[in-house]
């Protein structure tokens, strides 16, 4: 049945939407940002290199991908977006292999594909695989590198690291998480290998490992020796990336102006209340182990609550585009109730730490590892982002639900597709129903993610 679901899963997912794709694609030529990446994939399609908008800010992976349709004569507006409708095919195909092997035989193959579909359904995440955005592309490279990199085959994960970041920058974020987590996982293997047999078991956090390290310096050398055996290909991604910041003295190519690096802690807030609203399986099933992990660290509690209200009151970052364009959910949200009511962001608070707590538990199976590595990744790729966007919580949204802790299906998982389904009903009835008019624009204006 494997073999099935690798073949029923991509082929099924473009076969349901493309009559909505067809629909979207009826709508507008351009819809808000593919009012600068599809000229340029044009462009790009039509080997006119030398054509480039200085507003753009990533690097043209997303328009040189654009190249496979020139042999065909398809370098138009609906090729462009059928792109990322082909990217979400694969992106359902990778789903189910990372998911299944995460998974570990628990709950079977068609656990894994029940999974893989409602991850490729999240609302946000469906709405661009009909639009020609970087997300839907991104993620099919970050998912190639990760599906690779567990595979421990560092070669072609880090030629899909490098196709990743040049689709999006923050992608480069993903390639040191993993290699730091291959770094981690290599120290601890070889500190084992050196143990006694019955002391085999040793954990990153703690002392005991680095005062094992420090006893033996041909340990050290043998982990030196295997970090660079299989992190050498991620140097070479990493290393001129760090130049390139160095160099353009900052992440953004084209126009800096609007994406200007700041400090901003509580995107991971909203990080985590939108992986405790979308991902209702873990929510449902790891609700009574974070209260009970609320109850017994209590003073902990309090204090984090404390923090995150001194979090919100000094650093709350309103980006311009936020309450300027009224053609997003964010708009709508930080409007009516963020930004009309002062008390309101402080009445999170509590809403925050409950979301933290469930990340917490649904990710307290996964190795030491990892759970140093992702926060780390979550911070850098978040907390210096000043607009809140929801296409940013993608990635690592998929990542995080891909590494929940594994459970036999159940009415949570059911209902956590159930939802994602009627979402998407609610957002395509309002795209295609909902319509105002921007001046200096000819074309209507919908609401999207």
């Amino acid at each position: 049945m494997i073999g099935s679901w690798k073949l029923v899963l991509p082929v099924g997912f473009v076969l349901y939407s493309l009559p909505l794709f067809l629909r979207v694609n009826s709508t507008s030529d351009y819809i808000i940002d593919e009012e600068f990446h599809i000229p340029q994939g044009l462009a790009f399609c039509r080997k006119q290199f030398d054509v480039w908008d200085s507003k753009i800010t990533t690097f043209p992976g997303l328009y040189l991908l654009a190249l496979v349709l020139q042999p065909f004569n398809a370098c138009t507006v609906t090729g462009l977006r059928l792109l990322s409708l082909a990217g979400a095919g694969i992106n359902i195909l990778l789903l189910y292999k990372i998911r299944r092997r995460t998974l570990a035989g628990t709950g079977g193959n068609a656990y894994a594909a029940h999974e893989a579909i409602t991850l490729s359904v999240l609302p946000p995440l469906y709405f661009f695989s009909h639009l020609y955005y970087t997300d839907t592309l991104a993620l099919t490279m970050v998912l190639l590198f990760y599906n690779y990199w567990q595979q421990e085959a560092h070669l072609p994960a880090a030629v899909c690291g490098a196709a990743s970041v040049l689709m999006r920058q923050t992608n480069i974020v993903w390639v040191c998480m993993c290699c730091g987590i291959t770094i981690l996982d290599t120290v601890v293997q070889q500190a084992a290998k050196t143990r006694p047999e019955g002391e085999k078991n040793i954990r990153l956090f703690g002392t005991a490992l680095l005062l094992h390290l420090l006893s033996s310096p041909q340990l050290i050398c043998n982990c030196i020796l295997h970090i660079l055996a299989k992190c050498c290909f991620y140097a070479s991604i990493i290393l001129p990336f760090i130049g390139f910041i160095f160099i353009n003295g900052s992440i953004v190519v084209g126009d800096k102006s609007a994406h200007e690096a700041s400090l901003h802690l509580p995107q991971l807030l909203y990080f985590a209340l939108f992986a405790a609203g979308f991902g209702i399986s873990n929510t449902m099933r790891q609700l009574r182990p974070a209260l009970a992990l609320l109850q017994r660290h209590r003073l902990r509690t309090v204090l984090a609550v404390m923090l995150i209200a001194t979090v919100i009151h000094l650093n709350t970052v309103v980006h311009p585009y936020l309450l300027a364009d009224n053609r997003h959910y964010t708009f709508y949200v930080w409007s009516r109730l963020y930004g009309r009511y002062w008390w309101f962001r402080y009445a999170m608070t509590p809403l925050y730490v409950l979301a933290l707590a469930l990340l917490c538990c649904g990710l307290r199976h996964m190795p030491d590892s990892f759970k140093i590595m992702f926060p780390v990744a979550l911070l850098l790729v978040l907390c210096f982002q000043r607009l809140l966007e929801l296409r940013y919580f993608l990635v690592p949204y998929v990542l995080f639900r891909l590494n929940t802790r594994p459970t036999r299906k159940g009415f949570a998982e059911w209902m956590e597709l159930g939802v994602h389904l009627l979402l998407n009903v609610v957002t395509f009835y309002v795209y295609f129903t909902k319509e105002f008019y921007w001046q200096n624009y000819r074309t209507p204006q919908r609401i999207i993610w």
